[in-house]
């Protein structure tokens, strides 16, 4: 099999506040994106993961630059694995072993709690490992058209005028409805968590976390930046502890939504 690619690191737009581990990014200023075609994505809060094969046909996850193989520390991941080896066959007369479908695995809550997920897998970006591009967005969703898969949403797409225009789509989450607040608790005191601390290292806006932006041309992304809200960034700080280290507080799907169909 191919060596394992890493989803690139995304740098932030002029503006955005920088996140923790993310000092070493430069900022890209608007003139960089000013005129260019863009897709704008609402930025969601969970763990990047991917899914490809083997040319034997084998499925492989991966989040960030390792491969999960087992161990404590991939708990949260335990329902990726179950998910994506039961729609295995569904995904491998598509992907073989061309395509990587990189996403945001969203099962467990890190700052933001979502209460109307489509999915927990929320698939963003598909590299073709032959042509090592990353497909645009209209190429992605047609290759991905029919598969068991649900993608990030589309807020804005056409030539960027300022960047005004871009960080006035910084809005409501997609995922979060209006009782997400007392949807969180419940889940909390259900699990035997305590709901004060659960509470403190959440993200207490109803706002999405971000933005993510892509350049893309003949059907192909150029680049990336992302936009990130401040007060979403001070609630990290403040938090005091990583979300791994932290007991699982699973999100929740939408009424109705079922990821096995």
């Amino acid at each position: 099999m191919r060596a394992l690619v890493k989803y690139p690191r995304t740098p932030h737009l002029e503006g955005s506040r920088l996140q923790v581990g993310d000092h070493d990014l430069q900022r890209i200023p608007f003139r960089d994106l000013e005129g260019r075609f863009v897709v704008v994505e609402e930025k969601v809060d969970g763990a990047n993961a991917a899914l490809r094969f083997n040319s034997a046909g084998e499925v492989f996850l991966q989040s960030r630059g390792h491969y999960l193989r087992g161990g404590a520390r991939e708990k949260h991941f335990n329902l990726f694995k179950r998910w994506a080896k039961a729609k295995a066959s569904a995904f491998w007369p598509v992907l073989r072993d061309r395509y990587v479908v990189y996403g945001e695995w969203l099962y467990a809550k890190h700052t933001v709690y979502y209460d109307k997920l489509p999915h927990f897998f929320l698939e963003f970006d598909v590299l073709d490992l032959e042509t090592k591009q990353f497909l645009g967005t209209h190429a992605r969703r047609r290759l991905l058209n029919g598969l068991p898969l649900a993608s990030v949403p589309v807020l804005h797409h056409g030539k960027a005028r300022s960047i005004q225009e871009i960080t006035s789509l910084l809005g409501r989450s997609h995922y979060k409805g209006e009782d997400w607040r007392e949807q969180m608790v419940n889940q909390v005191k259900s699990n035997g968590l305590n709901a004060e601390i659960a509470i403190r290292e959440t993200d207490p806006s109803d706002d999405m976390e971000g933005l993510y932006i892509k350049v893309e041309e003949e059907d192909r992304v150029i680049c990336r930046v992302k936009f990130v809200r401040a007060s979403f960034l001070t609630c990290v700080a403040d938090s005091g502890t990583h979300w791994l280290r932290r007991p699982i507080i699973p999100n929740r799907l939408a009424e109705g939504t079922d990821i096995w169909l």
